[in-house]
C-alpha cells in the first residue's frame, strides 16, 4: 500500500514564510536513491516528479533554491510527518465536533480515503467515523460532513479536527497549508473553510475555493501553556460536503528567544 509523501518541517516553515502561492508542492522528507519521488503537487492530485528527492526543490513563488534549515529541537508537533493510527501518539487527536469545539470527540474507524483516488494512485490510511461517511482525516488533510452530503453518509455537521496537546511552555510559531485536493471539474465543491483554534480561541481562518488547487500558506505566533490545545478544523462550506477533501498541514516550532538587552 502506497502513502503520500511527507513535507519535511523545514520545507513547511519556508512555505509558510512565503505567504499566498499558486501552488501547494509536496516534498519528500527523506532523501532517496535516485530517479522519481522529487516535488508532486497537491493541486495535481499528487502526480509524482522526476529528479532527485531530498537536495533541493522548487519552493513556492517560483525560483529554484534550498529551504532554510530548522533545528530538529525546535520542532515541537509536525501534522505530515507525526500522522498516526494510533490516537493521541505524539501529542495528536483525530476527531470531530458539531461545530463547536465544546462538542469535540474522538473518531473510531481506520479506513482508508474513498470516493477519490489521486492521479499517482495511491492510497491514503485516514481516520474515519461510523456514523457520517465523509468525515475522514489522513496525512495530508481531511473531509468533513455537511448537512447538504451524498450518499451513504448522513446529514449531519462534523467538522473535521485534528488536536494537538502542548508539553511545552512559550511561544510558538504555527503554520501551515491550506489548499482543494478534490479538484471536481463539474463545479460540485463549494469550497471549505480552514480554521486554527489556540485553547478555543480561533487564530486563523480562510476560506478555500472548491477548484482552488494552489491554496494559501499561514504563519502566525501564539503563547503556549503546558497542556494548552491547538485544533486544525476543516468545516465544510455552508455545511455543503460535496467533493471536499482538502490538503491542510500544520507545524509548531518553538521561537528561540531574542538577545537579552
Amino acid at each position: 500500500m502506497q502513502r503520500p509523501n511527507l513535507l519535511s518541517a523545514a520545507v513547511l516553515v519556508a512555505v509558510a514564510t512565503a505567504g499566498c502561492q499558486p501552488e501547494v508542492l509536496i516534498a519528500s522528507s527523506e532523501p532517496e536513491a535516485s530517479g522519481t519521488g522529487g516535488v508532486t503537487s497537491a493541486g495535481a492530485g499528487g502526480t509524482g516528479g522526476t529528479g532527485t528527492a531530498g537536495t533541493s526543490i522548487e519552493p513556492l513563488g517560483g525560483e529554484a533554491g534550498t529551504p532554510p534549515a530548522v533545528e530538529p529541537a525546535r520542532i515541537l508537533a509536525d501534522s505530515v510527518a507525526d500522522f498516526s493510527l494510533t490516537q493521541e501518539e505524539r501529542g495528536w487527536s483525530y476527531g470531530f465536533d458539531l461545530g463547536s469545539l465544546d462538542t469535540f470527540a474522538l473518531l473510531t474507524r481506520k479506513s482508508v480515503i474513498t470516493n477519490y483516488v489521486p492521479a499517482s494512485n495511491d492510497v491514503w490510511d485516514c481516520w474515519a467515523n461510523d456514523s457520517a461517511h465523509w468525515t475522514q482525516i489522513f496525512q495530508l488533510g481531511a473531509h468533513a460532513n455537511g448537512l447538504e452530503t451524498s450518499t451513504p453518509s448522513n446529514a449531519v455537521l462534523q467538522r473535521a479536527v485534528r488536536r494537538w496537546v502542548s508539553t511545552f511552555a512559550g511561544d510558538v510559531t504555527i503554520a501551515g497549508e491550506v489548499a482543494k485536493i478534490d479538484l471536481d471539474a463539474g463545479g460540485g465543491s463549494n469550497g471549505v473553510d480552514a480554521i486554527v483554534y489556540v485553547d478555543g480561541t480561533q487564530r486563523y481562518s480562510t476560506f478555500i475555493g472548491g477548484a482552488d488547487g494552489g491554496g494559501r500558506a499561514y504563519k502566525f505566533v501564539a503563547a503556549l501553556q503546558v497542556g494548552s490545545t491547538v485544533d486544525f478544523v476543516l468545516d465544510p462550506h455552508e455545511s455543503d460536503d460535496h467533493h471536499d477533501l482538502s490538503r491542510f498541514t500544520g507545524i509548531i516550532v518553538r521561537v528561540e528567544p531574542g538577545p537579552a538587552l
